[in-house]
């Protein structure tokens, strides 16, 4: 399912990934991947590397530890990860766990990979990354600084019943659902979302969100 207006974009389980240079999201995003890839199992980890462009990790769940450029930090679910481009990363986990990813577009040499300095050699620099950790990100990130496109990007836990009143949007702003099926309704347009999904959402546009049931998902504010 792909809906599309001019305030909206709503995809259906995942389907814009992989990551590397999608053409499905619109100019107006600031982003060109969103996705979720849960269930992943105790010892995985990724490899120090770095990319051309920025990426986000959310820790849904689980605890591990990380590095960027070699310092240490440790990650518990909702832990909040800044790699612009250039910072060198890695990750270990301890326990199973899932996360959320954003990816912005490639610049420079634009590869669209992981990039090792072993291979292919000492990174362009940018600007520094940053840890908020998972008790600590409970709204919009403190001094992110000019590069880092993204104000918010944390899980949030609504039970049954809630609703977000309705808003006209003063920033771009994101859904992913983890579990249940929210009810979004933007300018008027009604959509039930289930796990996978992601929408959208331009600045100006009226939303208002309910949950009939207990549900999680991922809120990003550009």
């Amino acid at each position: 399912m792909i809906i599309s207006t001019d305030n909206c974009l709503i995809v259906s389980q995942n389907s814009n990934h992989p990551a590397w240079e999608s053409t499905l999201f619109p100019a107006w995003v600031g982003f060109n991947a969103f996705y979720l890839v849960l269930d992943q199992k105790t010892g995985q980890g990724v490899e120090p590397h770095y990319h051309d462009g920025d990426e986000f990790w959310l820790f849904l769940s689980g605890r591990g530890e990380g590095w960027l450029d070699g310092e240490r930090f440790p990650i518990e679910a909702n832990t909040l990860v800044y790699t612009p481009m250039g910072v060198v990363h890695r990750f270990q986990m301890f326990t199973d766990f899932g996360t959320a990813t954003v990816a912005t577009r490639l610049e420079g040499r634009r590869r669209g990979r992981h990039i090792l300095v072993e291979e292919d050699g000492l990174p362009e620099r940018t600007v520094p990354g940053f840890v908020v950790p998972g008790r600590s990100n409970t709204g919009p990130v403190p001094q992110r600084g000019p590069r880092c496109p993204l104000s918010e990007l944390r899980l949030l836990t609504f039970v049954a019943g809630t609703s977000l009143a309705e808003a006209r949007l003063p920033v771009n702003e994101h859904w992913q659902v983890v579990e249940g099926r929210p009810c979004l309704t933007i300018d008027g347009l009604e959509v039930e979302l289930t796990p996978g999904d992601s929408a959208l959402l331009r600045a100006g546009a009226v939303r208002r969100l309910h949950c009939a049931e207990d549900s999680q998902a991922v809120l990003v504010r550009e």
